[in-house]
């Protein structure tokens, strides 16, 4: 790394590598964005079945209706918190 806070890149780059580099910044945003969309859409709500804890009531997810956390909200959960590079 450079003064500057640069990394010198001295190998030689195929121009696919180039094109798939200069549009990375803008496809990270677009999969984050994508995945907010996503968690905003499963969401849980009340169920409004009869439960004998007051305490705990069954929730379902919002768009799929399956028991909350549904499978959508748990595969994003874990990626996310899954540790880098594991």
């Amino acid at each position: 790394m450079n003064r500057e806070g640069y990394v010198p890149v001295k190998a030689r780059l195929a121009r696919e590598d180039i094109v798939f580099l200069a549009s990375a910044r803008d496809d990270v945003i677009a999969f984050c964005e994508m995945t907010l969309r996503i968690i905003d859409l499963h969401r849980p709500q009340d169920s409004g079945g009869i439960t004998s804890d007051v305490a705990n009531p069954l929730r379902r997810c919002r768009a799929c209706m399956w028991r909350w956390p549904c499978p959508t909200f748990r595969a994003v959960r874990d990626m996310v918190d899954r540790p880098p590079g594991a």
